[in-house]
């Protein structure tokens, strides 16, 4: 039988749509498929490339999947991994100044998970209007120690916009970030005619909306894709995520200062002459990274 290679745009639960040539097609998974799929969360994601066979009324089967690249995935229930996008080049984690607050942890969180789905990472804080300059840069100081680039954006003046869009040019990027940081704004910038639905931070809680429900795949008028997947509001570490070669790539001034710890298996919790908490005191390290180092470490 002959197959056509389609690639997975939209995934919709048990519905799913391949890009093949300039066609949409609605697709469903043959059914050996179906039976790996009762024993993982996600075994076709949008980005992934498959083999179809086209059906009498133009509808396809999916046959097989391809080997992925790369992936981007979190822990699922009992135990599983569960796969958001794959084949991303890079991962573009979205947090905004305020409504709701950046939260840096979040994106460090982000960053280890990218650098363990075998992509490159970039951090956008969005809504950048909302927040003093000074703030912004301290935000932005650690990610840029560790070889992260920082894009600030804000739909309101179109601070960033441009750049935004540079970056995603020929590449496969997927959008992350908990829900009301403006991640669909920031798609309707890029795609005027897409009328993806947004919604605002609930009053009060300081919590966004879901606006998203499922992951969806925009082709750039430039080359390349776009990903947009469901706000997350929590994200679960897994185990090669804090391993140590990780740790050390996210935090390189924790790095250099434990060089001077009095142990060598120092966890820079408890133990005496400690050199990273005494970098914590004197401000070289500021207390969040480190808060937010022995949080990556389970300490």
């Amino acid at each position: 039988m002959q197959f056509e290679r389609g690639l997975v745009i939209r995934n919709d639960g048990p519905r799913m749509w391949a890009q093949i040539g300039s066609e949409e097609v609605p697709c469903v998974l043959r059914g050996k498929l179906k039976r790996e799929a009762q024993r993982v969360t996600s075994l076709v994601v949008v980005g992934d490339e498959v083999e179809i066979s086209r059906q009498p009324d133009g509808t396809g089967v999916i046959e097989a999947i391809l080997p992925r690249r790369s992936e981007l995935s979190r822990q699922g229930f009992h135990g599983y991994v569960h796969v958001i996008a794959a084949n991303v080049d890079q991962l573009l984690f979205v947090g905004s100044a305020q409504q709701p607050r950046f939260k840096l942890h979040l994106a460090e969180r982000f960053l280890a998970i990218a650098r363990r789905g075998r992509m490159d990472a970039v951090v956008v804080i969005n809504k950048c209007d909302l927040e003093h300059e000074n703030t912004l840069k301290a935000w932005a100081a650690p990610l840029e120690q560790a070889g992260v680039r920082v894009v600030f954006t804000s739909i309101m003046t179109g601070q960033g916009v441009d750049e935004f869009r540079s970056l995603l040019a020929g590449k496969v990027s997927v959008l992350a970030g908990q829900s009301g940081v403006g991640k669909s704004s920031l798609v309707n910038s890029l795609f005027p005619d897409a009328n993806i639905k947004t919604n605002t931070v609930h009053e009060g809680s300081n919590k966004g909306r879901h606006t998203t429900t499922t992951s969806r795949l925009y082709p750039l008028p430039g080359g390349g894709y776009l990903v947009d997947t469901p706000g997350i509001k929590s994200l679960e570490l897994m185990e090669e995520d804090t391993e140590d070669e990780a740790i050390n790539d996210l935090y390189p001034e924790v790095t250099e200062a434990a060089a001077g710890c009095k142990f060598r298996d120092c966890t820079h919790t408890h133990e005496p002459q400690c050199a990273v908490k005494q970098a914590v005191n004197l401000g070289k390290i500021r207390r969040e990274r480190y808060q937010n180092f022995l949080r990556m470490r389970g300490a």
